[in-house]
């Protein structure tokens, strides 16, 4: 059976590039080869998530935007210990929604063989720009994303620890340590790689500026 029209990995592969290339020309930088993201400042950046699909017609691209929020990650991926340890990954999204959501009347993007593959990415890219960009900055401070985690905070994964860290790097700490208190149990199997480090690491504050206290 001829192959001729199929879509293939290799095709999939190419269409990544060619969107990542057309957002980079967009001005968003370019932090692997097939990942981008726009720096908002303070360890904010615009996440774009280009999530795909392959059939032998088409590579589908679903488009996610959010935050990546560096201090975010890198503190409770520091802290998460156990049998669940996780890796800081700048390319992993704090908070995100589907693209669609933000322009419902943006076609979807479809690349078939037949796709003029370079002026579909540079649609996306434009999409990414505007209303991506503007969705981002709206949410680029923990005071807009404490409520975004708190809602997603039931769903697991790793809206917990991001609230709890939210509020610690907002100065909230005794609201931080009362949420882990008050974590639903089944959630605790996995947290506990969590939140036992993050408890002790609040205890170590109020030693150490109990400490400064006595000093001064």
């Amino acid at each position: 059976m001829s192959t001729i029209g199929h879509c293939d990995a290799a095709y999939k592969k190419m269409v990544i590039l060619q969107c990542c290339d057309a957002l980079e020309a967009q001005g968003f930088t370019r932090f692997r080869k097939d990942e981008v993201h726009w720096p908002l400042g303070d360890g904010f950046y615009c996440w774009v998530g280009l999530s795909s699909n392959l059939s032998r017609e088409s590579v589908g691209i679903d488009p996610f935007v959010g935050v990546h929020v560096g201090p975010i990650e890198k503190l409770w991926t520091r802290l998460q210990v156990g049998k669940y340890p996780v890796k800081y990954d700048r390319g992993c999204a704090s908070h995100a929604v589907y693209m669609g959501l933000l322009s419902p009347r943006e076609r979807s993007f479809e690349f078939s063989r037949q796709t003029d593959v370079a002026r579909e990415a540079a649609r996306l890219a434009q999409i990414y720009s505007t209303t991506g960009l503007s969705f981002a900055r709206s949410i680029a401070s923990y005071e807009q994303l404490l409520p975004l985690f708190k809602d997603r905070a039931h769903m697991g994964g790793a809206y917990p620890q991001r609230v709890a860290c939210c509020l610690y790097l907002m100065g909230r700490s005794r609201e931080a340590r009362t949420f882990v208190d008050e974590l639903p149990p089944v959630q605790q199997p996995y947290l506990e790689g969590f939140t036992i480090p993050f408890l002790n690491m609040l205890a170590e504050d109020e030693r150490s500026q109990g400490e400064r206290a006595a000093t001064e």
